[in-house]
């Protein structure tokens, strides 16, 4: 007998038959569906731990915002006709913090007002003292500084002169628009060093005899004041300055006096 009789009477031998019992189907069918439950169950599971640990890890983080997140996608699993949905939501939590910039160069700062609102406050400029005005000395033909010879050729003295001080060093002419003795004080070293301007004459700036003591101030910033006496000081060569003689409300004499003179009564 070859090999192929032999395996044919084994297959055809009714003793080596498995038979089943009527209800195996069903309990392979139960079993199937315990192993299907279990894998589903530890599924779940572990997506819920994820989705946890994606929480807690999200509420350490900073946003921009403070809205509460959007709710996570849920985790679905299914068994037969049973669904089972599980959602997980998670909160993130805001915090601002606020350093205020370093000044500035310019010496500006900025301080926090009660509404978080940056205020800059600046030092204000202290203002340059006045500068003297520039105008030339001068009144007509007569100019500070001037010799007595050069006054003289001028014709607007009148002669004889008269002492202008104790010590007789300068001389005193009046004009022929201001008539009083002392209109024209010269020195023998300086020149004319006082010019009396005529009553009816007015300065550049406006200011003439019955000006008030505030509008020489207005037109002369830099003028100090001495007694009734106001002294406006001007930038030229020879330097001189004004001076407005008041009654202590108004202007009583306008005259040009020479800065560096030598005599003792002007």
């Amino acid at each position: 007998m070859d090999l192929d009789d032999e395996l044919r009477r084994l297959f055809s031998d009714d003793r080596l038959d498995v038979h089943s019992t009527p209800d195996a189907t069903e309990a392979v069918v139960r079993g199937a569906e315990r192993r299907r439950r279990r894998r589903s169950a530890t599924t779940t599971a572990f997506a819920l731990v994820v989705l946890v640990g994606a929480g807690a890890a999200l509420t350490q983080l900073p946003r921009s915002d403070d809205t509460a997140g959007d709710l996570l996608p849920t985790s679905t699993s299914s068994a037969s006709a049973t669904t089972t949905t599980t959602a997980v939501s998670t909160f993130t939590s805001t915090a601002t913090v606020t350093v205020d910039p370093p000044p500035s160069s310019s010496g500006s700062s900025s301080v926090k007002t009660e509404t978080g609102q940056p205020t800059k406050t600046t030092i204000p400029a202290v203002p340059a003292p006045p500068q003297p005005q520039a105008q030339p000395g001068q009144f007509g033909s007569l100019k500070l500084g001037m010799s007595e010879a050069d006054a003289l050729a001028t014709g607007s003295l009148i002669e004889p002169s008269s002492a202008a001080d104790p010590e007789n060093r300068c001389k005193a002419y009046a004009t022929k628009s201001v008539p009083d003795a002392n209109a024209v004080i010269i020195s023998p070293v300086r020149g004319i060093v006082r010019i009396t301007v005529p009553g009816y004459a007015k300065t550049p700036k406006g200011i003439t005899v019955g000006s008030t003591v505030d509008q020489v101030k207005a037109a002369y910033p830099n003028a100090t004041q001495s007694g009734s006496t106001l002294f406006a000081k001007m930038a030229a060569t020879p330097a001189w300055s004004y001076v407005f003689e008041t009654d202590g409300s108004s202007v009583t004499a306008v005259l040009m006096r020479l800065d560096a003179n030598d005599c003792s009564t002007v």
